[in-house]
């Protein structure tokens, strides 16, 4: 029984999709590699600075974002836009942008100074430059 119970485990995890992304910023940018608490830091409102530019933080609603927010950032759906609208709320911070996949993002990236987003692994090219991996 126990044998049936462990195969089951593993086939529902191979079967459970895996996101794995990237936290980027234009190629350009001068913004160096960053730690899970930078990155916190930056999609919090906590940091405000990104490259030296203003911060401008880009969310997605692709199936990356899940892992994101739950994984790294520590904080998702409700309570993340909780947080937000307190910080906007009070003058603290901007809206963060909500994009729609990985190729908005980059545009936002390459047009917009101080950006920052995730993109999925399979999205990364010479466009954008990373900055932590998750």
């Amino acid at each position: 029984m126990k044998r049936i119970l462990t195969i089951a485990a593993l086939a529902l995890a191979a079967a459970s999709p895996a996101f794995a992304g990237k936290v980027v910023v234009a190629a350009s940018s001068s913004q160096a590699n960053l730690d899970k608490a930078g990155v916190q830091a930056i999609f919090l409102g906590r940091n405000t600075q990104v490259g030296g530019q203003p911060a401008v933080v880009v969310f997605q609603k692709g199936p990356v974002r899940a892992p994101f927010e739950s994984g790294v950032v520590g904080r998702a759906g409700a309570q993340l836009t909780s947080h937000w609208s307190r910080l906007v709320f009070t003058g603290r911070a901007k809206a963060p942008d909500d994009l729609a996949d990985d190729a908005a993002v980059k545009a936002k990236l390459a047009s917009t100074p101080g950006a920052i987003g995730y993109i999925s692994d399979g999205a990364v090219d010479a466009s954008v430059k990373v900055l932590f991996d998750f």
